[in-house]
């Protein structure tokens, strides 16, 4: 990591930054919370494991998405990884902007926004790296310049032997899937219209089972868990 001056910073100076810096939390997912972090090269993003019984797999899960990073390494709208901090907290690449949640309906030029956003996702795609949870619009930020990156690499898939080529495949369907249902504001079978969906955008789009029967599980859980309600509540706390 460099500060304005170009000056790099050591992995020691990068731990001892983190350590001792002010942090604001950013959120807290199943497998880390994510803060940001002001060191002497500016502000970077932190995401650090949680505890518990299953510490382990959340530290090897960060590891991972660490080396996932490390491959998309150079994409436009992917931010950089700047390494593990204490073999398991990750520091990544602040990108200063909303979520395309919070600002989908103000987005000034939204075909150029998208067209931007699929270069980033079959470049990743070309690399051997599949994103598999795109549907999320928190997991796209709306960058300088209507810049869209992707973060949380979570679960994402690597093309890396036979079972990691075969999920892959799925994966990277359903990030295409995911993409075209962010730009277009639903399901392509959904729209009335199919005129208002472009070829060249159709002939990217197939079905999967697997989204189906994931849907079909996860709109009455919502329903029983008051996630809308819940995520409503969190973010008029965070303001």
């Amino acid at each position: 990591m460099t500060d304005g001056a170009g000056t790099a910073l050591s992995p020691e100076q990068l731990a001892a930054a983190v350590a001792t810096a002010p942090g604001r939390e950013l959120g807290s997912g199943y497998q880390a919370s994510v803060r940001v972090v002001s060191t002497p090269a500016g502000d970077i993003v932190v995401k650090r494991p949680h505890g518990g019984v299953l510490a382990m797999l959340w530290r090897y899960l960060l590891r991972r998405e660490h080396s996932v990073y490390t491959r998309l390494g150079g994409i436009a709208g992917i931010p950089r990884a700047y390494g593990l901090i204490g073999g398991e907290a990750l520091a990544l690449e602040y990108i200063t902007g909303p979520s395309l949640r919070e600002h989908d309906a103000a987005l000034a030029h939204r075909d150029e926004f998208f067209a931007r956003l699929l270069a980033t996702v079959l470049a990743m795609h070309a690399v051997g790296v599949a994103h598999g949870d795109l549907k999320r619009k928190h997991n796209v930020i709306v960058g300088a310049g209507e810049q869209p990156y992707l973060i949380d690499f979570g679960i994402a898939c690597l093309r890396d032997g036979l079972f990691g080529r075969l999920v892959f495949t799925t994966f990277r369907q359903m990030d295409l899937n995911a993409w075209l249902k962010l730009k277009y504001g639903r399901r392509l079978e959904d729209i009335v219209e199919p005129e208002a969906v472009s070829v060249e955008d159709a002939a990217l789009y197939r079905p999967l089972l697997i989204e189906r029967l994931a849907r079909a599980i996860r709109v009455p859980w919502q329903l029983v868990t008051l996630r809308r309600p819940r995520q409503r509540w969190r973010a008029r706390k965070r303001r």
